[in-house]
């Protein structure tokens, strides 16, 4: 199962796929999430998806892309971002993980090539259908990229090094090269990411709107229009999403009582818990736990 772990800086916590090179490669599926919507998150990786099977949105810095099935994405680092579904329907998707270090060494190429892109606030998101030439050829390499790390065959290191620098000069030419690079901000709200990570922080004691938009420095209305703008859900719906993710995991452990778990989770008491899994996962707490030790 494709699973996320966040810290409360709203950071990622990733796990390489090789022992040798930074590179991470994950398929997974939007209906192994809560309400099908991954979590807010942003890593120092570039972040590349493709939309396998289904169709999904994503979220990249207060901005919403629709990836239809053959298209694909770049996230450039350190952009807040996660994937969320289309009218409730799943999405099979593979996700290529890779850290710019790969390109570093070189302080020309770095301060030439690398970081124009890199930090470039008109390039948060690059969006790749299969109707442009050189987004065919992004997609393709992507999907070699993502081939290396899986079967790691001989000598795969040093192919992805040389695939990804070959992938970011076709980014490099189709963007900065054409249109120059804008090195205002590029970091998401700091007003969102402050409540976002006040949620995911304090999630297990009880959180009130107010408690939301204060951590935000704004009023209880500007809160719920931002949070509806940018992520589509209400503040208390994002913090019970983020409670129920939370729980999935303590679920695995059959020693723990539902109870307990509700109680962990911020949840006041067993009944509140069972009734608001039910509704954003479609079956209840002890089904999902049965479901996972078949």
């Amino acid at each position: 199962m494709f699973q996320l772990t966040i810290r409360d800086d709203l950071s990622e916590v990733i796990d390489y796929t090789s022992p040798n090179v930074p590179i991470r490669t994950v398929e997974g599926t939007l209906l192994h999430f809560p309400n099908k919507a991954a979590v807010c998150h942003w890593h120092s990786e570039v972040e590349c998806i493709i939309a396998l099977e289904g169709e999904m949105h994503y979220f990249v810095n207060e901005q919403v892309y629709r990836l239809a099935q053959g298209t694909g994405i770049v996230v450039n680092a350190n952009r807040l971002h996660f994937g969320y579904a289309v009218n409730d329907r799943d999405c099979k998707f593979l996700v290529l993980l890779l850290h710019p270090s790969l390109l570093s060494g070189n302080a020309y190429l770095e301060s030439h090539y690398i970081n124009p892109l890199l930090y470039d606030a008109n390039s948060d998101a690059i969006l790749l259908s299969g109707e442009v030439a050189w987004h065919r050829q992004a997609l393709h390499m992507i999907a070699t990229l993502f081939q290396l790390g899986q079967q790691q065959p001989a000598h795969y290191e040093f192919q992805i090094s040389i695939q990804f620098a070959t992938l970011w000069l076709l980014l490099y030419e189709h963007t900065v090269a054409q249109y120059g690079s804008f090195q205002g901000t590029s970091a998401p709200s700091n007003h969102l990411k402050e409540m976002i990570g006040y949620i995911q922080k304090h999630y297990p004691k009880k959180i009130s709107l107010h408690d939301i938009a204060s951590a935000g420095l704004m009023s209880r209305s500007k809160c719920c229009r931002l949070f509806q703008q940018t992520l589509h859900q209400t503040p208390i719906e994002y913090l019970l999403h983020y409670r129920i993710q939370k729980s999935l995991s303590l679920l695995a452990d059959d020693h723990l009582a539902i109870t307990a778990i509700a109680e962990a989770c911020g949840f006041n008491g067993a009944s509140y818990y069972t009734e608001v899994f039910r509704k954003i996962m479609g079956i209840s707490p002890s089904a999902y736990r049965k479901s996972r030790a078949l």
